[in-house]
Formats: C-alpha cells, structure tokens, sequence
C-alpha cells in the first residue's frame, strides 16, 4: 500500500483513545483564544478586507458577526489564529497544528453538523498524520526552508477534514492525494505577514481538497511517499523512516507519545527555552538589572537559523529576535501582546540589556530532535561584579513535561479576548456540545 492509502485507511476507521480529551480540548480552547485575538491583528484585518467579496455563506468568522463561505472562514480564521505566533506546536513535525485544523475543521461542520465528538475524533485524526509525517519526512524538512505548518498541515486538515465529512476510504485518499498539491510553504517568509497567511492557505488546501475529493475528483496515490513526489523533493525520502512512521499510526497515538505545546509568549517558540531560563534567572536578578555586564545564549543551530534578529526594528522581528525576548523577560519577567504592541525592544531597559546579548549557534547533536534533552539552552548571565548566572533548559514553559496550569491558561485567554478567566472554562467544555458550529458562534460574541 502507497503512504496516503495507509493514512486513508486509518483515517476513516480510528478509533479516538478518549484519553486524548485531555491533551485536545485545552488545545482547541486555547487556540480559539488566539483567533478571537488575531482578529483584530493588521494581517487578518487587512486580509478580510482584500477578500471580502469572495463568498458569501453562513460560516462564522470569529471575533466579529460576519459570515463568509466555509473555504474562506477557514483560510481567515487561521490567518488570525497565527497572527501573533500564540498558537500552539508539537514537536516531531515541527508545526503549529490546532491553527490549521481547528479553523478547517469548524468551517466544514457548517457543510456537515457535527457535535464536539466528531471534532474531538477528526481534530485526533489531523494530528496524527501531521505528527507522524512529522517523523516520516524528519525535521530535514524544515532545516531545508520549509514551512511545516503550511506544507504537513495541509496534507493533515485534508484527513481530518475527510473524517468530519465521513468520507469514504477513497475519498479520502484522494483528498489526501489532493492536498499535497496544495502543501507548500517556506520559512523565509517568517516575520512577515506571510507567516500566518501561509496558516490560512493550509487550512483552507486541506478542506478544500476534502471537497473536491468527496466529488469525485482524484489524485495520485503515490504522490506522497514518491522519489518524484512529496517526500523525495521536498526533503530527504528515507523509505524505512517513512515505513516506522506509517506503522505507528494511532499506536501509540502521537499526542500521548508527545503532547502538545502550548504557548505562554507570543514569540517564536524557538525563544521560548531561553525565555524560560531567564524566568528562572530573574529572582536573583530582579534587583541587579543595572549590573548586568553580558548575557551570552548558547542554542542548536537550527533553532538559531530562525531567529535572525539581533536588533529587531519592527514588532514581527522582535518576535524572533532571542536577544529582545531575553532582555524583556529579565527585565519584566513576562511577554505579552500588550508588550509587543508598546514596542517592549524599544524601551530603554530592554534596548539596554539587548545591546549586551550575544547569541552562539552550536551543531546540533541530534538534528532529529527538536529538543534534545541532552543540549539545552544555556544563557549565562555575569555582573559587574564578576559573578556569573547561569540557566539551562531543555524543555519550555507549555511543553508536556512542564504544562501550564488550567489556571494559567484561562489567564492567558483572559488576556487574549479580555473576557473573564472562567470564560476559559465555558470554552473547555466544548467536546460536549451537540453542535460545534453552534456553540463556537455563540462563545465567540
């Protein structure tokens, strides 16, 4: 069997562990906080309007009262669910997966009701196959300029876009094969207004291939796991990588075997580590900020790749910009929108202490892992006085080895859509619903 016949076969027949509900249903709350909040970003404003003549429908696009078509609430709602880079992102595919599937996958419950159950086992479906292509391909993928959550996200939204429509195994495949297509996407486009574009195209490939797939529109079966193909162009095709990838399908369930992270900061998640290490820091710092005379990051290569900007000049750069998300944290002991929108790396001292950063890139060890326990990243920090700080972390603030509380959670979506905490807990309940379209329309007003 060819690599999407596999996947569609699964796909249609998974039977959701209900374990899981408890790694999803904060994950799609928290998410959904993201959307409410991009939607007023410059992107998706901007966006919404460029496009706003392109399809009527009764979709809801969340954050305000209109309604557009299922194919363009899906490709919006993730643009504004990407704006600010709080959405969350696992680890072997290295993506931000809720941001596409969440928003496919409510715009196509508007084509086929579906109650928070099917959700719950679509959205299960869709991460699975992100996760463990995520294995297949290799983190190669990414280190050769792709955009992940644009290229594996689409392939993954069309599976779970075809489980929510009850697709047949065909079909499926086809939608699968379809979506691959549509699956492109590049790093250099981060700090731009591209990067949460691109998050809207694959949500909107992935439902959309489901569509034409269920109308009898095909692709090539090989299309995915081919030398010509998906794997072998875009990245370095392993036929027994692909093949333990495959045969780990729903055994364990991805989600269990790595869980999700779940974003405190709205920063690339490659600074979230170093963040951490200066949360951990800033105790004993709180009162020595002025004596403060270096601070020297030591992260992997790869990870330093992404975050270009020593000096950022704008709030995209700041955002991947290690030195200033260091700086603010010592300096205030946290990052928030409201930071990034008072432009936080132009204060004094912030401007200050990333003056004094330096930034070093070592090979990875292990280029296949995305976080090496075994190479965290160090931040030393030293002091006039010559007394030296240092912090490591292998694992951030929102990993599944180190999760936020429920509380903190409800805080960050207070922030996000300036709702009370316990409209967090209103939200956590969706797997209940009856009808997620209904229930997501009146949590969003």
């Amino acid at each position: 069997m060819t690599a999407i016949a596999r996947i569609a076969r699964f796909a249609t027949s998974a039977q959701m562990n209900r374990e899981l509900t408890d790694v999803i249903a904060p994950a799609v709350a928290d998410c959904f906080g993201c959307i409410l909040a991009g939607a007023n970003s410059e992107v998706a404003k901007r966006a919404a309007t460029a496009l706003a003549d392109q399809g009527a429908g009764s979709a809801q696009l969340y954050g305000c009262t209109r309604t557009v078509s299922p194919l363009l609430a899906a490709q919006m709602n993730a643009v504004a669910g990407h704006a600010w880079d709080l959405d969350d992102w696992e680890e072997p595919g290295n993506t931000h997966p809720t941001v596409v599937l969440l928003p496919a996958l409510l715009a196509a419950s508007h084509i086929h009701p579906s109650s928070g159950a099917d959700l719950l086992a679509a959205y299960a479906v869709g991460t699975e196959i992100i996760m463990r292509l995520g294995e297949a391909v290799s983190l190669d993928h990414y280190a050769r300029g792709f955009h992940s959550t644009a290229t594996l996200g689409a392939i993954g939204t069309a599976g779970a876009c075809a489980r929510l429509l009850r697709l047949t195994e065909s079909q499926t495949a086809h939608a699968l094969a379809l979506s691959v297509s549509q699956a492109t996407g590049y790093s250099l486009q981060f700090s731009s207004n591209a990067k949460p574009l691109q998050a809207g195209w694959a949500a909107r490939g992935g439902l959309e291939a489901a569509l034409l797939a269920a109308q009898g529109l095909t692709g090539q079966a090989h299309v995915l796991d081919h030398a010509r193909g998906f794997a072998g162009l875009m990245g370095n095709y392993d036929a027994n990588r692909f093949e333990h990838g495959l045969d780990r399908l729903g055994t364990p369930w991805a989600l269990e075997e790595y869980g999700l992270i779940i974003k405190p900061w709205p920063s690339c998640g490659y600074t979230h580590r170093l963040m951490t290490a200066a949360l951990d820091l800033r105790d004993a710092l709180a009162d020595l900020l002025s004596e403060i005379t270096s601070i020297h990051a030591q992260i992997p290569d790869f990870h330093a790749e992404i975050l270009p900007f020593k000096n950022p000049a704008t709030r995209n750069e700041a955002l991947f910009s290690a030195p200033a998300c260091i700086a603010q944290i010592l300096s205030s002991g946290n990052l928030t929108l409201e930071d990034s929108e008072n432009e936080f790396w132009r204060r004094r001292d912030v401007s200050r202490l990333i003056a004094l950063t330096s930034v070093t890139a070592e090979p990875a060890r292990r280029p296949e892992m995305n976080y090496d326990p075994a190479q965290p990243d160090v931040l030393t920090v030293t002091l006039s006085t010559g007394e030296v700080l240092q912090a490591s972390c292998a694992t951030p603030l929102g990993a599944a080895q180190s999760p936020m509380a429920l509380e903190q959670l409800g805080a960050k979506f207070a922030a996000l859509t300036g709702k009370p905490e316990s409209a967090f807990g209103s939200v956590l309940s969706w797997p209940d619903a009856p009808d997620i379209a209904t229930f997501f329309r009146g949590e969003s007003l």
